[in-house]
């Protein structure tokens, strides 16, 4: 890996990074300077975000996903940065990574997120950004220009920096750490070929590592969210490259080019062309690099692992299962090959084997707990699991079974991200209760066979669009309660799809059929998703249910 930063691969949700470079298969990244693609997304709690509408402002679109560990870690300094610079007309839009509107909507009321969040439910915004990995956050100006871009988790001070300078029609400055990256990059790539042309290939191969180590350094830093993403890949990977030059050359002048160490240089060679293929989005050579890797080194992990990776990015999902068998019958004992070997399989829409290579991860993260319960760690990797296997059982369809499991992951690590997520999923599979509430007066008289009516109002109180049953049990004999909207009445029972958020009324119409034996009234109240309908009467004195379901 290029960074020691943790990222979300998108569109595979597997541990690796894949820079949005040079595109070769569809949209290329917008880069700096460029438009912004525009874009009409569903906002949770109703309505829609139109990116072209907001010109006139600073806008911050970010692409996240609640699943995404560092996005819920920088979702606190979007809102710190979203309170501080909305009197200067900053809009902040969250576009969701193809979650249900009532996850994200748990999501956004836990994390107590109030700026605008968008509903890419296709991915079709996704990949015209060409997003390949999350958190992704595009600045444009009031133009709707791209004036800054950056792939990673982002802090408040780096926002803050990047909007300061945006707001005041300024180029965003680099960091003195960011400086420092690219400098060491460039001056590593420089002295890696110097040592090859002068064929001092064991000290082309030290100035790398000398050189990668400083990088990795700069990556832990502070303040290394400045770090520009896209450059910083391209930079490295023009070290990688020339890096790799001198492994090669070494593995080929090896006195026996079939010994372990010659092999390993080769590998090696493999493994960072293999890299620099797959963030130039180039998945089919970086395949070919990996299986080169693979063929040298038939027991490295790692090379089974960037396999994986180009093959889940060609949707060549058969490879991808076999790469990470692979993985794992080199390392059964490491729970993490067996999730990305689940990860394979739901990608292949094979969910039993899914399921039974969470069952090994499972077994492997219980008995490291069992052994000690009180070590976070081990809490934390058993609590994943529990969680990957609930997500498994939902894309299998399986509700009853993911609920389940959902339960056990908070138990065990209550306050990590893993039992946060496994919280909101679980309450996310319960919706929440429609709300009744009585709409003008509560009582009304009339007389003999004359109607009543009483009005309610409901509310459709989740981030999706719902469809609520009104049923009226208890109705007496020879009277008759219809539903009555704009467009219909019907009696006893009634369907109205409201939006999210929405609220329509709802009249309540009590009709005595054979007559009431003369004057009579009739009184709503409501308590949640119910409403009680009482009808006093000559002839009949009775207490109604509407229900709200």
């Amino acid at each position: 890996m290029n960074s020691a930063r943790s990222l979300c691969l998108a569109f595979a949700a597997v541990a690796a990074i894949t820079a949005a470079s040079a595109d070769k298969s569809s949209a290329a990244s917008p880069t700096n300077g460029s438009t912004a693609p525009t874009f009409t997304l569903p906002q949770i709690g109703g309505g829609s975000i139109d990116l072209k509408a907001l010109r006139g402002h600073v806008v911050v679109v970010n692409f996240f996903a609640t699943w995404c560990p560092p996005c819920r870690a920088e979702t606190p300094d979007l809102i710190s940065a979203e309170r501080r610079f909305s009197s200067n007309g900053v809009i902040f839009v969250g576009v969701d990574d193809r979650e249900s509107a009532q996850l994200v909507s748990v999501w956004a009321k836990q994390k107590g997120v109030k700026y605008r969040l968008a509903l890419d439910g296709d991915g079709k915004v996704e990949e015209n950004y060409d997003i390949r990995a999350i958190p992704t956050t595009f600045v444009l100006d009031r133009n709707g220009i791209v004036r800054y871009r950056q792939v990673d988790q982002l802090d408040a001070p780096t926002m803050a920096l990047a909007l300061g300078a945006i707001i005041a029609g300024r180029p965003v400055p680099d960091s003195k750490t960011a400086t420092a990256f690219y400098a060491t990059a460039t001056s590593g790539t420089a002295a890696i070929a110097a040592q090859i042309q002068a064929g001092k290939v064991d000290d082309a191969i030290a100035a790398g590592q000398a050189a990668s180590d400083r990088l990795d350094k700069l990556q832990n830093a502070d303040d290394s969210a400045t770090i520009d993403y896209y450059k910083s890949t391209q930079l490295r990977d023009a070290m990688n490259v020339v890096w790799a030059d001198a492994y090669a050359a070494r593995a080929a002048a090896a006195p026996v080019p079939t010994d372990d160490k010659a092999k390993k240089d080769g590998a090696q060679a493999a493994m960072l062309r293999g890299q620099s293929f797959q963030d130039a989005e180039d998945f089919t050579n970086a395949q070919k690099q990996f299986d080169m890797a693979i063929a040298l080194t038939p027991d490295d992990v790692d090379a089974y692992g960037g396999g994986y990776s180009a093959a889940y990015e060609l949707k060549e999902y058969a490879a991808a299962v076999a790469y990470a068998q692979s993985a794992a019958n080199i390392a059964p004992d490491d729970p993490e090959n067996w999730l990305t070997l689940a990860s394979a399989n739901n990608g292949a829409k094979n969910y039993t084997a899914a399921l039974a290579a969470e069952g090994k991860a499972l077994a492997l993260a219980t008995a490291t707990y069992a052994a000690d319960p009180t070590k976070k760690k081990a809490a934390y990797e058993l609590g994943r699991v529990w969680l990957k296997t609930g997500r498994t059982y939902l894309m299998a369809g399986n509700v009853a079974a993911a609920r389940a499991v959902l339960r056990n992951a908070p138990a065990v690590t209550p306050d990590s991200i893993v039992g946060q997520q496994a919280e909101e999923q679980y309450v996310a599979l319960n919706p929440m209760p429609w709300h009744l509430a009585v709409s003008g007066n509560t009582t009304t008289t009339s007389t003999t066979t004359t109607p009543a009516k009483l009005y309610v109002m409901v509310h459709n109180p989740s981030a999706e669009t719902r469809t609520v049953h009104f049923v009226a049990t208890g109705v007496p004999a020879h009277w008759l309660l219809s539903f009555c909207t704009p467009k219909v009445c019907e009696p006893n029972k009634t369907a109205i799809t409201l939006a999210p958020g929405a609220s329509q009324r709802v009249e309540l119409q009590v009709v005595p059929l054979a007559g009431a034996g003369g004057d009579w009234n009739m009184s709503v109240t409501t308590n949640g998703s119910t409403a009680q309908v009482k009808v006093n009467a000559k002839a009949t004195r009775v207490a109604v249910t509407v229900t709200a379901s």
